[in-house]
């Protein structure tokens, strides 16, 4: 028979469910619950357990040691040199290698503008290196290379190649003082330097010296004739044109410059050789 509902001056009302009920139902779900929890930490301890025995085996796995690290990328440095520099010394195994660790200690060199480094399963170490270009050498007391962006990163060395233009005008003391500005007359010898690579224009294709005037501006020498070229601090591309122009009407004419003043782009003063 179903449950029995009395009815009380206008009210439905229900029999009480003894006290004793109510606490077996609830020790009941504390039990359930209980054991489903303790099923899921024996679970989880059993899972760890075989990964932790899993990892244990694979680091004492001589199949997994490293035994080639191949560089890629590397031109002014020798792959021995960055290989050294990853610091992995006999042959660990490829899971214990940390990644992190070893791309900083490349990157750490000077030379290094970029590097990646990743695993090859099962035993190799792969570098990427990506260096850094040199587009001149600075005069700062002592010779130091820098890069398109304006980075003064490495001394030159004494059995280096020479063959780029030197940046003059611009002193350590002068570069400590006055950063910011230092930094500005760099940029624009870099951007006139980057132009004339790119356009090749005469006389202008090669550059020995690029000298930085705060008053005056850019003063270049050329290469092949050391004629000075004064480029002035903007324009550079249009003064470039003209400049062509000029040399060659010059040389049709059996002309030679010693100097070329092209600081006024709407005029242009050549001073020749007498």
């Amino acid at each position: 028979m179903g449950e029995a509902v009395t009815v009380r001056d206008g009210k439905f009302l229900r029999p009480k469910v003894s006290r004793q009920e109510q606490g077996g139902e609830k020790f009941q779900r504390i039990v359930k619950k209980t054991i489903r929890v303790a099923f899921q930490l024996l679970l989880l301890s059993f899972f760890l357990f075989l990964s932790h025995w899993v990892y244990g085996h694979l680091l004492g796995d001589p199949h997994f040691r490293v035994r080639e690290v191949e560089v890629r990328g590397g031109r002014k440095l020798a792959g021995e040199t960055l290989q050294s520099l990853t610091a992995m010394e006999g042959r660990p195994n490829l899971f214990s290698v940390n990644l992190k660790k070893v791309v900083k200690r490349l990157e750490s060199h000077p030379w290094v503008e970029q590097v990646s480094v990743r695993k090859v399963f099962p035993n190799k170490i792969l570098i990427q290196v990506e260096e850094r270009k040199p587009m001149a050498i600075i005069q700062l007391g002592e010779l130091y290379y820098i890069d398109i962006h304006g980075e003064i990163f490495s001394p030159v060395g004494e059995r280096d190649d020479y063959n780029y233009p030197y940046l003059t005008g611009v002193t350590r003391q002068f570069l400590e003082k006055e950063p910011v500005e230092a930094k500005r007359l760099i940029m624009k010898a870099l951007e006139l330097l980057e132009i004339v690579e790119q356009e090749k224009i005469p006389p202008l294709k090669e550059l020995s010296e690029i000298h930085m005037e705060k008053t005056f501006g850019i003063q270049c020498f050329t290469k092949a004739e050391g004629v000075e070229v004064r480029m002035g601090w903007d324009d550079f591309g249009e003064k470039l044109k003209r400049l062509s122009l000029i040399w060659s009407d010059f040389h049709k004419r059996g002309f030679s410059a010693v100097s070329i003043d092209c600081s006024d782009l709407k005029k242009m003063v050549v001073r020749k050789i007498p």
